[in-house]
């Protein structure tokens, strides 16, 4: 198993050094493990501005060789996407190198989502759900991202407001976001940090996997989103098996998500 979503103190919500990660990941029985750290080019807790990317690749090139025979070490990277800040991600993009990259929205309308209080209050849930999902579609049709993470994080705090976050509500916004997703080869990501957030559970919910499915998605990622070392293949055991009765094996998550390249 391969772990596809991890951070370490390289950015800047994590207080995990990628050694201790490594291990935890041998720990938890990984083959490999895919450092996702932030890019976000927007003024955040975790901004690109901490990001150290050549002291990053030289502690990761160390590591390799630290870890050779027991954990394969993967160079990725969660880039927080908002199309105004479109032609400055595709310089980083350019002059930066990955094996893969993980397209990200925590934002709707310039708004951080995190930012709960300042976001959801006097919107319904369709007025605050809509532009984060414009902007996870704009994400997929930029071409550039292996994957989109955590799909339906909107939910994460939306819960709160306006209870669970059901597909056939926001059919008509996740769908088209979906069918992007087929049509361009882009991986879905089964991210298991919900269950251990207020939705309680993966994103995006099994009904929106099974969709992706039905629409010809073949292309899996599962990650953990772990930014704490005993987070490192968080409930992959549990999700695992509901993913196979969807038609989903292991095999599938890999195959086409990584271009080595670094």
């Amino acid at each position: 198993m391969i772990d596809f979503h991890v951070h370490s103190r390289y950015s800047g919500d994590s207080q995990a050094s990628m050694r201790e990660m490594c291990a935890a990941a041998v720990e938890a029985g990984l083959s490999a493990v895919v450092f996702t750290e932030h890019i976000d080019f927007a003024d955040s807790p975790w901004s690109n501005r901490s990001f150290d990317y050549v002291r990053w690749m030289r502690e990761m090139l160390q590591l390799r060789e630290e870890f050779a025979g027991r954990l394969a070490i993967i160079a990725g990277a969660e880039v927080d996407f908002q199309p105004e800040y479109i032609g400055r991600i595709e310089v980083f993009l350019e002059t930066h190198e990955f094996d893969y990259l993980l397209g990200a929205v925590h934002y709707g309308k310039g708004l951080i989502l995190e930012d709960h209080e300042a976001y959801f209050p006097g919107r319904t849930a369709r007025e605050a759900y809509a532009p984060y999902f414009e902007n996870v579609l704009a994400a997929v049709e930029s071409g550039f991202f292996n994957a989109v993470a955590h799909l339906d994080l909107c939910k994460r705090y939306g819960v709160n407001y306006y209870g669970a976050f059901r597909l056939d509500d926001y059919r008509d916004m996740l769908e088209p976001v979906l069918a992007a997703m087929v049509e361009r080869g882009v991986a879905i990501e089964v991210n298991t940090s919900g269950l251990r957030q207020p939705p309680g559970e993966i994103y995006p919910a099994f009904e929106t996997i099974a969709l992706y499915a039905q629409l010809g998605g073949s292309r899996l990622v599962i990650g953990s989103d772990a930014h704490r070392t005993h987070q490192a293949a968080y409930a992959f055991d549990k999700v695992v098996p509901e993913l196979r009765k969807i038609g989903y094996s292991p095999e599938d998550f890999f195959e086409g998500n990584i271009n080595p390249k670094v």
